[in-house]
């Protein structure tokens, strides 16, 4: 029976030391994290605000006015052909209209398709120019950590108070604006957004 007490006694104080010596690991390896010191930025105003996200907006703006032109032009032929349509209804036989209904119809399925092939390369196009803004931030970020002794760049939606201080956007832009003042938007081909389906 003293045997048996010794045991146990014994590998409580075993659990015991093991216990305080996981937390004592734990609270040594707390402190060895280092204090964080946070940078504020507003990433929608280096997109709409640096040249380059300025540069994109335009770019894609002249494309979607010409897209939406042509659009328009093919919209206005069907709405046409549509009006000649309703008015040969009752002069040609059934099977004739009932061809150029159809006939009509795969026209308007066309134009549909295209708009929506339209819209994806306008999508495309829009992400990869902002991927080639954020690859060129990354190093402007680094700089900007090193600078401030920061360890942290947390956009400002995610803040709920600051002090003042904090805020690193203007730098940012500046710096975005030397190393990169323009991104070329181009879009994707039909048949790449096609094959991505």
């Amino acid at each position: 029976m003293k045997k048996i007490i010794k045991i146990t006694v014994m590998t409580a104080i075993a659990t015991a030391v093991s216990l305080f010596t996981t937390i004592g690991t734990a609270a040594v390896s707390a402190q060895e994290l280092p204090q964080a010191v946070i940078a504020i930025i507003d990433s929608r105003m280096v997109r709409f605000n640096s040249a380059a996200g300025k540069d994109i907006q335009n770019q894609l703006d002249k494309i979607r006015t010409k897209f939406q032109a042509e659009i328009a032009e093919q919209e206005k032929a069907l709405k046409e052909e549509e009006t000649t349509l309703k008015s040969q209804r009752s002069i040609l036989p059934k099977e004739s209209y009932d061809a150029k209904v159809k006939d009509f119809q795969n026209k308007v399925l066309t134009v549909q398709r295209e708009v929506q092939i339209r819209n994806r390369q306008l999508e495309t196009a829009l992400g990869n120019a902002q991927n080639e803004l954020q690859r060129a931030l990354k190093p402007i970020f680094q700089k900007i950590l090193k600078e401030h002794k920061a360890t942290i760049i947390m956009d400002v939606s995610l803040v709920i108070e600051k002090t003042a201080g904090l805020d690193v956007t203007t730098k940012v832009i500046e710096a975005l604006d030397q190393s990169l003042p323009s991104i070329k938007v181009e879009l994707p081909s039909s048949e790449g957004i096609l094959e991505g389906q």
